[in-house]
């Protein structure tokens, strides 16, 4: 190094290696995938509210003729798209794999007439998505090849050039780690996180060994819940916590309306809420119209789609979504009244949406 003189009087300067700041990296321990996520009760709980509805709504299919589109009784493949389980199930794991993974794989079955009679859900880790030289996508699945013909790709999100769908799962794994490292650190708080359950103080200085002292003879005392003793200048002073600050609700009610905000669910629907908010009629029922917009048209549209491909050409197949928001009594038969005086609807067509003999 340059002598200080020599750099201040004969104007010489020093050059140093500079090197820029850096945050240091988060570390964790943690491997986000459709498993670990499942494990978090938000997630579990955010599965549930989106696939449930989903499953149980009715299809509706419909035939293209005469320049319009006339609905027709279901096929039996609507009813029942797989053979080995109900609809219900079949679209639960649908729309389960969708939010976990990203996407769904239906292999499908021919029958002799060429159509398709039955689907199999793949787990959609296990599936492989490629191309060959001429850039054909197939499909591999336990070190079989399947074309495009068989295999039905549901994608929840779908990006240019992108051969694989996108989920939440996926793209949000740092935020989810996060929350697994919350969750475990909320759970081990009181046995590793190093917070004594006292403090023993004295005015003097101690040395090591009378301090040790000190101690031992407080635990032995405490073990057998008897009368504690304490020497001349010494006093105990107990480490509390709230239950709030236990539980860290405010960090937790925080992470649960990052995962509700992740997938695209109300937080009421959490049971969750957010800050400056009030709950009202109108509230509540523009949030199940957003919902039903943006959150649930997301599924159900890949598997409409996903459903007509299946089914000859010039047939479609589409979700009922009426029963879904389906209003009190009174919302209903007003809604019916107008109907029948506008004449869009019958009486016949009203007993049938209320189940009763026609």
């Amino acid at each position: 190094m340059a002598n200080i003189f020599t750099r201040l009087f004969q104007g010489t300067s020093e050059t140093r290696a500079y090197k820029a700041p850096t945050a240091p990296a988060r570390m964790t321990s943690k491997t986000v995938n459709a498993s670990s996520a499942l494990t978090l009760t938000a997630v579990y709980r955010a599965v549930q509210i989106i696939a449930t509805p989903v499953s149980a709504m009715p299809l509706m299919t419909f035939r293209y003729a005469t320049g319009m589109e006339m609905p027709v009784p279901n096929p039996l493949f609507i009813n029942k798209p797989s053979l080995e389980e109900a609809r219900r199930e079949t679209l639960y794991q649908t729309v389960a794999s969708m939010m976990l993974h990203g996407e769904a794989f239906w292999l499908k079955n021919y029958g002799s007439n060429g159509q398709v009679n039955n689907i199999q859900i793949l787990p959609a880790n296990l599936v492989q998505v490629m191309e060959d030289e001429a850039g054909v996508k197939y499909y591999m699945y336990k070190e079989r090849k399947y074309a495009l013909d068989r295999i039905e790709h549901i994608k929840l999100m779908s990006l240019p050039g992108v051969l694989r769908g996108i989920g939440p799962v996926q793209r949000c794994a740092a935020d989810l780690a996060g929350i697994l490292d919350l969750r475990d650190f909320q759970s081990t708080w009181f046995a590793q996180a190093g917070i004594p359950t006292g403090v023993l103080k004295s005015q003097s200085m101690l040395t090591r060994e009378t301090a040790q002292q000190i101690r031992e003879s407080w635990l032995e005392a405490q073990s057998e819940r008897t009368i504690a003793v304490i020497g001349n200048g010494t006093d105990y002073q107990f480490t509390q916590i709230t239950p709030r600050e236990a539980m860290m609700t405010d960090v937790q009610a925080q992470a649960d309306q990052k995962v509700a905000r992740m997938f695209g669910i109300p937080a009421r629907l959490m049971l969750t809420g957010v800050d400056g908010t009030s709950d009202t009629y109108s509230n509540l029922t523009d949030e199940n119209q957003v919902f039903y917009r943006h959150t649930i048209r997301s599924y159900t549209d890949p598997i409409e789609d996903a459903l007509s491909n299946c089914l000859p050409r010039g047939t479609s197949c589409e979700f009922d979504f009426e029963g879904l928001f389906k209003s009190d009594v009174s919302g209903r038969y007003n809604y019916y009244k107008t109907g029948i005086d506008a004449g869009f609807l019958t009486v016949e067509e009203v007993r049938r949406k209320e189940g009763l003999d026609v």
